[in-house]
């Protein structure tokens, strides 16, 4: 896995078309999105998170900004973080409270971390986490429409060849929310940790 390529590719999916999502899934996926941002939050950036996995690691994002030459916490300074533990608390950030964050500290990048993963509560029906997960892509949507720079990070599983991604902790009838994330994305990027060492895909739209 060449550093440098996989850098590159992190950093494309920080830069979505406009009107486009991007994602960054798999192994390590969440790491690698906060290493990316390293380079937007040097630039003097703003950067608001939704984390609903708890993958949030401000770790990885100050040594990412010293391996470059930047001040870690100087980067970790213009980057707010918001948490949801439930697919209704993360609806609720994403639709209410993420515009006005994004408007507050003038950021134009969003980044969400683990979001199919807050749809694991199986006492949640499976017809209301469907209304709920269409809601948050719809707000997601609307913000990509807006101009915000929307990307999604979480981990998933290794398919079988030539099948689909699932989702690790999610139950089985949630694990389609995550792969019509890995779908529509754009760009995706894909990480493996396969038997052979780590591997990754970039997919980009035409």
């Amino acid at each position: 896995m060449p550093p440098l390529e996989m850098e590159r590719a992190s950093s494309l999916c920080l830069s979505p078309a406009p009107g486009k999502i991007a994602g960054i899934f798999g192994d390590g996926a969440c790491g690698v999105a906060l290493r990316a941002l390293a380079v937007p939050l040097l630039r003097a950036e703003a950067v608001v998170a939704v984390d609903g996995a708890n993958r949030f690691d401000p770790y990885e994002i100050s040594r990412a900004a010293r391996a470059r030459g930047g001040d870690g916490r100087e980067a970790l300074s213009r980057i707010r973080v918001s948490r949801a533990f439930t697919c209704h608390q993360m609806e609720a950030l994403l639709s209410r409270r993420l515009p006005g964050a994004l408007a507050r500290f003038d950021a134009r990048l969003a980044l969400v971390l683990g979001l199919p993963e807050t749809f694991a509560d199986a006492d949640v029906p499976y017809a209301e986490a469907c209304r709920v997960f269409r809601n948050c892509l719809s707000a997601l949507r609307g913000l990509a429409r807006r101009g915000t720079r929307v990307v999604l990070a979480g981990k998933g599983e290794p398919p079988a060849r030539g099948g689909h991604y699932a989702v690790g902790p999610v139950p089985a009838d949630r694990a389609g929310f995550f792969r019509y994330l890995v779908r529509t994305a754009d760009p995706v990027l894909l990480l493996r940790g396969a038997g052979g060492g780590p591997t990754w895909e970039l997919r980009e739209g035409p």
